[in-house]
């Protein structure tokens, strides 16, 4: 699920951060003002009523704090973030915990928390405070346990009017990119004896017009596409028009149906064009272990889509 907490402004976020805050903690949640926060949106004294269980929950003071970005592709492991927490955040918190303010810190984020980055930052967080009762909260846990768990707060900050999720048939890419890993060699060869092989023409698609027109920044089209993935095309496109990839064919024509029609549907999502590549790429490959050695060509293959006019506005 996807409640597109990019689109709430940092208020509103603190808010909804404090509001959910009362239904795993406690009533007693106290929201402070806007302003300078020293290291705090909200706290909590007292017995948590559920966190981070029933039957083991913490107790005593808690700091909660949240920090809100506009991008939806934004992770906890971009650098960055990790030095903003680590650089800012830290002293403000050992500040709270000296003057005896501070035995619990939660932070949430609508960010995208990944299971090994995320554990990394968290374990510097508990080193640099000393504190052992600390957790990030990412956009998939206040999302998909949360929010699903209390629809009256989806609804109190109108987050179901935004609601729709993004969802394609990312299991029949995968399949495609394993396949066309596995004949790559042999495609490889076959071209390198052709007397002539094809050249991606430019100039037969209008590119400078359509990266306009799909807010394709320059230099990812220049650095990207054209520097890393258009020597590539050739070979998927063999691969398509080989009769033994027929299925594979069916898959790719398929994908491409969903994928325009939700690029478009969605598109107000996304700033540029390229952070729609990154969010189709990491919902493809986070996880999937079938694609290790093979996770690049993932991104060829939607720059291919593109540059063939099959997604984006011509």
């Amino acid at each position: 699920m996807d409640y597109r907490l990019e689109l709430l402004d940092e208020s509103k976020f603190e808010k909804l951060v404090n509001v959910i805050c009362q239904r795993i903690l406690g009533i007693g949640v106290i929201a402070y003002a806007e302003g300078r926060d020293g290291g705090r949106d909200g706290k909590f004294i007292g017995i948590a009523d559920n966190f981070p269980s029933k039957s083991k929950p913490w107790s005593g003071k808690f700091i909660i704090q949240s920090k809100h970005t506009l991008s939806p592709i934004a992770s906890c492991s971009e650098s960055q973030f990790e030095n903003q927490i680590l650089s800012i955040e830290v002293p403000k918190i050992i500040k709270l915990v000296w003057a005896g303010e501070l035995d619990n810190y939660i932070l949430f984020t609508n960010r995208k928390y990944s299971g090994d980055k995320g554990e990394r930052l968290l374990a510097k967080l508990k080193k640099l405070t000393n504190l052992d009762n600390v957790e990030i909260i990412g956009k998939e846990t206040i999302n998909n346990l949360y929010l699903n768990q209390h629809k009256d707060i989806v609804k109190l900050f109108e987050l179901d009017k935004h609601h729709i999720p993004f969802d394609f048939s990312d299991e029949d890419i995968k399949n495609i990119i394993v396949e066309f890993r596995k004949q790559l060699p042999d495609i490889t060869i076959d071209l390198a004896n052709k007397v002539e092989k094809s050249k991606y023409d430019f100039d037969k698609i209008g590119i400078v017009e359509k990266n306009e027109k799909n807010k394709l920044g320059e230099d990812y089209f220049m650095n990207v596409i054209k520097a890393k993935s258009l020597m590539e095309f050739d070979k998927i496109q063999y691969f398509l028009e080989n009769d033994i990839n027929s299925e594979f064919k069916d898959y790719y024509y398929d994908i491409v149906s969903e994928l325009s029609g939700m690029i478009v549907l969605k598109r107000t999502n996304f700033a540029v064009f390229e952070e729609i590549f990154i969010f189709i790429y990491q919902k493809i490959t986070d996880g999937n272990n079938e694609l290790k050695g093979s996770k690049r060509h993932v991104l060829t293959l939607l720059h291919y889509m593109y540059m063939n006019c099959e997604i984006g506005l011509k």
